[in-house]
């Protein structure tokens, strides 16, 4: 087997590319090659060339970035139930490791993941890509779009560009009026976040749901009413404490395995794939494919 370590050096601190660099170079008997990302969304492309430089091997391909870096690579796949995927997390929410709980820090070492078993998982396929752990329009996208804005403050903290952009998303950004079908179910309405999930865990500390399975065929789905400012600010505390209860009666949480998004004026709109900002959607259709990829992950560890 040939081992195929993409980085994206950007991701996390500065020396994360050569650091790894430095131990794979220890790891004896391993057949491998490294490639640097070169700009935001060069995985998907780099993935392609190097099927067809190496067509016919038997390939590992081993994601060293963030949620968006993994996204970016799956999308290099024509067929993601041929290809073999390990997630070697350096980003800043890492969120669908989040659900191997205590397991979680294992993924961080990369010995683990060489020496490790394969699993199958869903994914989430829509027409605009393909995404690991979720898919949602509103108050995220908005955050996403105007992280850009605040890119400049990443020299201070590197979290302080999410941070203010999530702010500023809270008490600026207007809700739309969307139409949403969850599988046969027709909904209409002024929504501040559509939100489904393949895991329950979004921007680092937002649960969506008290637990999902990641290789159950269904996804999870929340849908946030007309909520803006504090009452947003509110429900965002309720869902990072798990307190489930005390959520307003107009939040819908359910099950799903398709969806389909549109705004009711027929005007574009963004979504958030994975981290990654999907501009200028007219019409956003997904639905979840049952075990459809296999994920690396340590020796041991289940789902």
């Amino acid at each position: 087997m040939t081992h195929i370590f993409i980085i994206n050096p950007f991701a996390g601190k500065m020396t994360f590319a050569d650091d790894l660099r430095t131990k794979l170079e220890s790891v004896k008997n391993l057949d491998y090659f490294v490639f640097n990302t070169r700009y935001e969304g060069y995985e998907t492309e780099l993935v392609k060339k190097i099927l067809n430089i190496f067509e016919g091997e038997k390939l590992r391909f081993y994601c060293c970035g963030g949620s968006g870096t993994m996204r970016n690579i799956l999308n290099g796949f024509d067929d993601l139930s041929k290809a073999e995927v390990a997630f070697f997390p350096c980003g800043l929410t890492n969120d669908f490791l989040k659900m191997f709980g205590k397991d979680e820090a294992r993924f961080y070492q990369i010995e683990e993941l060489i020496n490790g078993d394969v699993i199958e998982v869903d994914y989430i396929k829509t027409n605009y890509g393909v995404s690991l752990n979720s898919l949602s329009t509103g108050l995220d996208s908005n955050c996403l779009k105007k992280m850009r804005d605040f890119r400049s403050f990443r020299n201070f903290n590197k979290e302080m560009p999410y941070t203010l952009a999530t702010i500023y998303s809270i008490f600026v950004s207007k809700t739309m009026e969307y139409d949403v079908t969850l599988d046969d179910e027709k909904l209409n309405g002024k929504f501040a976040e559509i939100f489904i999930g393949n895991g329950c865990i979004f921007g680092g500390n937002l649960y969506f749901a008290e637990k999902t399975c990641v290789n159950d065929g269904a996804a999870i789905s929340r849908i946030v009413g007309n909520q803006r400012g504090f009452s947003m600010l509110s429900t965002m505390l309720l869902l990072t404490g798990r307190k489930y209860d005390k959520l307003p009666e107009a939040m819908r949480c359910g099950e799903c395995r398709k969806i389909s998004i549109r705004r009711t004026d027929g005007s574009p709109f963004n979504i958030n794939q994975d981290g990654d900002l999907i501009r200028n959607v007219t019409e956003c259709n997904a639905e979840i494919v049952h075990k459809g990829l296999h994920l690396v992950v340590p020796k041991g560890v289940s789902l």
